[in-house]
């Protein structure tokens, strides 16, 4: 159920996302390190949405492998603990 009702508001915020962009046609120029560009700002936003998206998956999986190395670390001493009882 809990599935089910975090898919449906994930939707929502996607439907209304959709909405909200479809009517920011205004061009910006955005000037970045090596080059510069004229984008929309509803693509700008999704770009800096899916870069920070991007980001954040890349920091939660660096924490969460640290983590696995630490259980399989743990499980493998219990273990021996246990044998030697």
């Amino acid at each position: 159920m809990k599935g089910i009702i975090s898919l449906l508001i994930i939707v929502f915020l996607l439907a209304l996302a959709f909405a909200i962009g479809s009517q920011n046609e205004a061009v910006v120029t955005v000037n970045y390190l090596i080059a510069k560009a004229q984008l929309r700002i509803s693509t700008l936003i999704a770009i800096s949405l899916a870069v920070g998206v991007i980001i954040g998956l890349l920091i939660m999986l660096t924490s969460w492998l640290s983590l696995r190395v630490k259980l399989t670390s743990t499980r493998s001493r219990l273990k021996k603990a246990l044998k030697e009882n």
